[in-house]
């Protein structure tokens, strides 16, 4: 075995020295651009990752400012609805007040019809008195009457009267 392993020692030193020179051949050429690429991917790795948070941080402050907006026109909408409601309450009461004032209007109204149809009422019913009154003092006149004719057309007068009023 002795023999074996030092008839192949030349060999092997042929071999492991063919071997260093290219590892070095290929260290010389080859690192700088294999480092080159690696270095230039490591770049590119390190701008997409710098990319992709500053496009992150953007997207948040995107985000921050669209629900700040949101925010703002929620409250913008809400102060909108609550003028709308105070509006409508505004414009329900103008026309109830308006209403209650035509209603006002009408019984004032009413109160005054009623008021002028009594008081021609009165009027007339004065008149019909006066006429009735001026009746009976041209039968009082026209006859000598005794004091049982007198009641009798004093009785007759008020009835006259009662059923003048009665109508």
């Amino acid at each position: 075995m002795l023999d074996f392993i030092l008839s192949h020692i030349p060999s092997f030193l042929w071999g492991l020295t063919a071997f260093v020179v290219f590892v070095l051949i290929l260290l010389r050429l080859a690192l700088k651009p294999v480092l080159a690429a690696l270095d230039a991917r490591d770049a590119k790795i390190a701008k997409d990752l710098a990319d992709a948070e500053a496009a992150n941080r953007r997207a948040q402050e995107l985000k921050a400012e669209l629900e700040r907006v949101i925010r703002e026109n929620q409250d913008k909408v809400g102060a909108l609805l609550a003028q709308a409601r105070r509006e409508a309450e505004q414009a329900r009461e103008a026309l109830l007040e308006k209403g209650r004032a035509e209603v006002e209007a009408m019984r004032v109204r009413a109160l005054q019809d009623i008021e002028a149809a009594r008081h021609a009422a009165i009027i007339e019913l004065r008149k019909e008195v006066a006429d009735i009154a001026t009746e009976v003092a041209e039968k009082i006149l026209a006859r000598h009457l005794d004091a049982e004719r007198h009641a009798e057309l004093a009785q007759q007068a008020i009835e006259a009267y009662e059923a003048a009023r009665a109508k």
